[in-house]
């Protein structure tokens, strides 16, 4: 016979078994793979340590990934924030229309990433793409976008900033309609220009919702694949090769498993240490 206290834990027994299979086993068997010579065309995979680690630190490539990805956010974040944070300000007021205005700004995140980045080679496509028509109406040259090594990023930039943008915006929105009322009347009471109201305000009072979206987004465009996978795959050579992109071509075109793992691994303790600062920022705010 089962006793009322030990109902709640037999209910929650088949999530945890489930759980246990399809996510702490793979990483714990991720792991392992880690520590070993495991290439897919070969059957036997032996033990080799931090070999896979001491291989992917000293690869030239894995570092060009490293700064990609970097760059990738710091582009990314640098466009998405105050164009989000601009759009949210704008959608706070009252508006004629506003109630149609506020779905269509969100319209682009609601898209799967796989659908965006064949938008992406549409619209920058070099002969025929409207981008290129438009520049070439303003009497601009055409550009390559995505198949020139100097533009690649730029273009995988301004594609996820499109779709991403309103995922900031929401963010900051609902920020910005929970702050309290008091405090902006006694400053227009006191002679306050908008500009102050807003260095002095609404950016300190914002400060944890702006963490909270800054934080977020910086981790999903750490783990950016979909897009870049169907725009470049991280190409021209490796112009757009972000750490996922690195991982996922390691793995299944070179068939060295040991070596995306580690990948991978390394992947999970730069977003595992992004959570924690994300973490400790909220809790300092929360004091």
């Amino acid at each position: 016979m089962v006793s009322r206290q030990q109902v709640p834990y037999f209910l929650v027994l088949p999530t945890l078994i489930i759980l246990a299979l399809i996510v702490v086993f793979p990483m714990i068997y991720s792991l392992t793979v880690s520590f070993r010579l495991y290439d897919l065309r070969v059957p036997r995979h032996p033990f080799i340590g931090l070999g896979n680690y001491i291989r992917l630190f000293q690869d030239t490539r894995f570092w060009n990934a490293m700064r990609v990805t970097g760059l990738l956010l710091l582009g990314e974040i640098a466009l998405q924030f105050p164009l989000g944070f601009c759009i949210a300000h704008l959608l706070a007021r009252k508006f004629y229309g506003k109630r149609i205005v506020q779905p269509i700004v969100l319209v682009p995140m609601m898209i799967t990433p796989v659908v965006v980045g064949y938008i992406g080679r549409l619209l920058f496509e070099t002969r025929s793409g409207p981008i290129n028509y438009i520049l070439n109406l303003v009497g601009l040259p055409s550009l390559s976008w995505h198949a020139s090594v100097k533009t690649a990023l730029l273009t995988v930039i301004l594609l996820d900033t499109w779709q991403w943008t309103p995922f900031m915006t929401s963010v900051l929105l609902a920020g910005l309609l929970s702050l309290p009322s008091e405090p902006y009347e006694s400053a227009k009471v006191d002679g306050a220009s908008g500009f102050q109201i807003l260095w002095y305000l609404t950016l300190p009072l914002l400060k944890p919702v702006i963490a909270l979206a800054v934080i977020m987004r910086g981790l999903a465009v750490i783990q950016s694949f979909d897009v870049i996978y169907v725009l470049t795959l991280g190409g021209p050579g490796t112009a757009t090769e972000t750490l996922g992109i690195y991982t996922y071509l390691i793995g299944f075109r070179y068939w060295d498993v040991g070596q995306a793992a580690a990948g991978a691994w390394v992947l999970s303790m730069i977003l595992s240490i992004g959570i924690t600062v994300f973490l400790r920022i909220m809790r300092t705010e929360e004091r």
